[in-house]
């Protein structure tokens, strides 16, 4: 079995038309995901102003887009955006064009395609994914869940709860309501957090609005009522960003690329979510895999195998949503001595600089070459938050990679960047050259320490010639690095600190049932989360 990454939750034609075309978006994806179920977003809002307002003549009326989004009259404009159903004439005529883009984008072994689209309903029983197996089915808007999941029973479609942690009844579903069998899973984790608890990390934090998170929806509430409901994350992402990294994925373990395999997979719970970086997660109970059911034992064997991206800091196993056992990998393991070849993954990262306002920079992309004086490269996986991004090539002791990074708006994580798998002595030289500037050293060195790479002079000369600022001998300096771009080579790791296999058996009375699952967390922050297993 193949674990194969996708993203079931990109919106689309939020703005009563899709800029940029979707067919040049999914021409990007093809580039880093498996398969891709878009989210045809069925909204649109409205805007009323403050009453002063509308009596002065400020607009009133349709506005497009996300309510962050929408522009209003000006930056000054106050009032609320109301969400509603699109008219159903731009309903036909936008799911049409969807279905057939991704029809037209559709080729098995490559790259798969499920038409799908976000049902809200009256917004009172949790918004759904609608995702089809096939094309050729209409849309369909009802106002209630039950009215929906007779037209997805009918069409053998499944409908994918999500950002479940806000209230119930406003736009979070109620549990109760859930049939399992057209929601074979649940999506944990996108842009808006977390919804595996109310406590956990992240947070609900990612809309200011439908927060903040609560018990009664979160993924842990709906297991405890006894729902065989499987665990994925996707992006909800509005950037035009398919699989924007960070926002969540989805893992699908499936024999091979094509509608039937991984639609199998979905019903049989073969899923899981990763926060970013994408975690081979492989679990099984009495060699039952991940999204089963099997009969009571007395005792149970659990395996749990992780390949990771980063060093593991801890895998956990839970028994009725309680953890059981933590294995700890860090100080489990050490760098590799020189005078045989090691496996390691090598993440470069850039996207520090100036912000959006600052001083342009009219350069902002990557072109990399990267040589060993003797190994090879065997793989690489993105990191990837925005288009345009090169696909590294892999030629024996050389790669080239290729990646930009869009000026910063605030705060907001901006970076992009790809993991490289490479194999080679440790004493092997690992020399890297582009955007004139050079990094070598032996890879003991690229394991021992993370290295930065920075532009003082250059940063300097261009504050002069944009601003005649001139730095004397005693003036701060912080501001050139500020206004610098950077890249960030980050520690090599070897297999040893990315790769663990778990085994224990529990005796634990079963019951009425019981259900196991894992959580993995690396040591950079980036986590998986398994779909249960349940007993009995």
């Amino acid at each position: 079995m193949n674990v194969y990454w996708g993203d079931t939750h990109h919106n689309t034609y939020q703005h009563c038309k899709q800029d940029p075309p979707l067919d040049q978006v999914l021409d990007f994806a093809r580039t880093h995901l498996d398969f891709y179920t878009g989210a045809y977003y069925t909204a649109v809002f409205t805007q009323y102003g403050l009453k002063e307002e509308a009596a002065a003549g400020a607009a009133t009326g349709p506005a497009i887009g996300h309510a962050y989004e929408a522009s209003g009259s000006g930056g000054d404009w106050q009032g609320v955006r109301i969400e509603w159903l699109k008219p159903a004439r731009e309903l036909t005529r936008e799911w049409a064009e969807f279905v057939e883009i991704l029809r037209l984008q559709h080729t098995p072994g490559e790259f798969v395609t499920f038409p799908g689209y976000e049902w809200q309903g009256d917004a009172t029983w949790g918004d759904h994914n609608v995702i089809f197996p096939q094309e050729g089915t209409d849309i369909f808007t009802p106002t209630s869940l039950p009215e929906l999941y007779g037209f997805v029973r009918e069409h053998g479609a499944l409908a994918i709860p999500h950002h479940t942690a806000y209230l119930p009844g406003m736009r979070a579903p109620r549990w109760r309501m859930c049939d399992t069998d057209l929601s074979p899973f649940s999506e944990i984790l996108s842009v808006h957090g977390c919804s595996e608890t109310d406590e956990g990390d992240p947070g609900m934090y990612g809309n200011p609005h439908m927060g903040p998170s609560t018990t009664a929806g979160t993924y842990q509430a709906a297991l405890k009522r006894g729902l065989h409901l499987g665990a994925i994350c996707s992006t909800d992402n509005w950037t035009n960003m398919p699989g924007h990294w960070g926002h969540g994925l989805m893992g699908c373990i499936a024999p091979d690329l094509t509608r039937e395999s991984l639609w199998e997979a979905f019903k049989a719970r073969r899923v899981y979510g990763v926060s970013g970086d994408r975690i081979d997660l492989r679990f099984t109970c009495n060699e039952s895999p991940m999204g089963s059911t099997i009969a009571a034992t007395p005792k149970r064997r659990l395996a749990v195998a992780v390949t990771a991206l980063d060093a593991i800091d801890r895998i956990e196993i839970l028994r009725n949503e309680e953890v059981i056992h933590t294995h700890c990998h860090q100080g489990t393991w050490c760098p590799p001595a020189g005078g045989a070849p090691a496996r390691m993954k090598l993440r470069l990262e850039a996207g520090w600089g100036p912000l959006v306002g600052e001083l342009p920079w009219p350069d902002m992309a990557w072109d990399l070459d990267l040589r060993l004086s003797s190994g090879q490269f065997l793989d690489w996986s993105p990191c990837w938050r925005t288009r345009g991004q090169g696909v590294p090539v892999l030629s024996g002791d050389t790669a080239q990679l290729s990646f930009k990074a869009e000026q910063v708006v605030g705060a907001k994580p901006n970076q992009n960047g790809v993991i490289l798998e490479l194999l080679a002595d440790p004493v092997a030289e690992l020399t890297i050259t582009g955007n004139g500037k050079t990094e070598t050293g032996p890879l003991a060195e690229f394991m021992a320490a993370g290295r930065l790479v920075w532009y003082p002079e250059e940063t300097h000369e261009r504050v002069k010639q944009l601003t005649g600022v001139v730095a004397g001998p005693t003036d701060r300096k912080d501001m050139y690095y500020h206004m610098s771009p950077k890249l960030k080579i980050h520690r090599a790791i070897p297999e040893a600190g990315t790769t663990a296999q778990v085994e224990i058996e529990d005796d634990a009375p079963v019951g009425d049932g019981l259900w196991y699952r894992v959580r993995v967390i690396q040591r950079n922050g980036q986590r998986a989360w398994s779909s249960p297993i349940w007993v009995g």
